[in-house]
């Protein structure tokens, strides 16, 4: 039990620290290849944060978990949402860009049903993990395109505030391909020592893998996305916050989920259907009229965000007992 624990907090260092690095790594590899900051703070900065799952759903495929590997995704896309956002709303209303509104929100939207439909077959195949990595390259070449015509102001917003001074020097080739490499491999060890830690536990308790991956691992994996919104809500500016949101899910369901399908088909349990995707979907659909709304998410709807929640972790324990 003491091992499992110390695996899963090593494991949590490791994914932390290893996404950090990563980020650093490439964005000023991107800096230097000629890519926009803005394309940086909407890719590579909200994709940086969603490594510590892509390393745990991964391994967790491989090595014969799907539970954990799924339940990974799911989890964290709620907590992104429930816990990362609505935290961040809580501490300061957040106003957005009318774009996030109007493309990525219906786009996360409508990749989260469409893969409920897949996984109401019972399996999510390899093809489908294939369609949903080549999805993620579209995502990104979109994202590259909009970027040469983006207005100067909103490129310079998002160089000041999603890249320190630190990482907007383009840097050394040799060393940033290094800085790239160790983070991998810190993600790469950190997510096996996460997922042995979890599934030692969840033994040890008698919890589900499933329940360890929709929870303990879920919220491990999420804590970059959710230090990352309130440190640039508490710098107002919201745009970052909800932006890191929304890229890191897209990524978590485009990238993570389906270079694990890819690896491995994924076997989907009928609790996941009839309770995790639900809440999954209700949140992203709440962010429609959330910021729709004077394209302001204020701290009461936050505060909601926070309870849907806190009410779908004691309905999972409660279940589990």
């Amino acid at each position: 039990m003491l091992k499992d624990i110390l695996y899963m907090i090593i494991g949590l260092l490791l994914l932390t620290g290893g996404a950090d690095v990563m980020v650093a790594g490439a964005s000023r590899l991107a800096r230097r290849l000629g890519v926009s900051a803005l394309v940086i703070g909407l890719t590579i900065v909200s994709f940086g944060t969603s490594a510590p799952e892509m390393a745990v759903s991964l391994s967790a495929s491989l090595g014969g978990q799907p539970d954990i590997a799924i339940g990974n995704v799911v989890g964290s896309n709620i907590s992104n949402i429930g816990l990362a956002l609505g935290i961040a709303a809580m501490v300061r209303p957040l106003v957005v860009q009318a774009r996030l509104v109007r493309f990525e929100v219906p786009l996360l939207f409508a990749i989260t049903c469409l893969t409920y439909l897949v996984a109401l077959t019972g399996v999510l195949p390899r093809w489908f993990g294939g369609t949903f990595l080549l999805g993620l390259f579209v995502y990104i070449g979109l994202h590259y395109y909009w970027s040469r015509k983006e207005k100067k102001e909103i490129q310079a917003e998002f160089s000041e505030e999603v890249l320190s001074e630190k990482v907007q020097g383009s840097g050394n080739l040799p060393r940033n391909l290094g800085k790239i490499v160790f983070g991998l491999a810190c993600l790469a060890g950190g997510g096996h020592l996460l997922v042995d830690g979890a599934v030692g536990i969840a033994r040890w308790a008698g919890l589900s893998e499933l329940l360890i991956g929709l929870t303990v691992v879920a919220v491990g994996t999420s804590l970059p996305e959710m230090v990352t919104s309130i440190v640039a809500v508490m710098r107002n500016h919201g745009d970052i916050a909800i932006g890191n949101v929304l890229g890191s899910n897209l990524f978590n369901t485009l990238g993570v989920l389906g270079a694990s399908a890819a690896a491995q088909p994924i076997l989907v349990q009928k609790e996941l259907l009839v309770r995790d995707f639900p809440v999954m979907i209700l949140l992203t659909l709440l962010l429609f009229p959330f910021l729709k709304s004077g394209f302001v998410l204020r701290r009461w709807e936050g505060a909601l965000l926070v309870l849907v929640y806190v009410s779908y972790g004691v309905i999972l324990f409660i279940n589990q007992a």
